[in-house]
């Protein structure tokens, strides 16, 4: 199989950006044929204060789990060959 050109190799990862941008990604950096996206972890007030309302102790354990969590990251390239790898 030939190699893709890099206007098609541009696209393909354009998709995939886009598929991942909906899902409430954001884009870190960007090069012809890879990216670096990023999801920030995200608190919820209302589950948050529900917690806190009916008992302290799941509020509290919540709230630890909130702070321990990393903002998720994924890394996407495009080979030549057209095949998208993520990590």
């Amino acid at each position: 199989m030939s190699d893709l050109p890099i206007d098609q190799r541009r696209a393909i990862l354009e998709k995939e950006i886009a598929s991942y941008v909906r899902k409430g990604y954001r884009v870190l950096s960007q090069t012809e044929s890879s990216a670096q996206l990023v999801r920030p972890k995200r608190f919820n007030f209302l589950l948050a204060v529900l917690l806190l309302i009916l008992m302290v102790l799941p509020f509290v354990i919540y709230l630890l789990m909130y702070l321990a969590a990393r903002d998720k990251t994924v890394y996407i390239t495009v080979d030549t060959q057209g095949r998208v790898t993520r990590r």
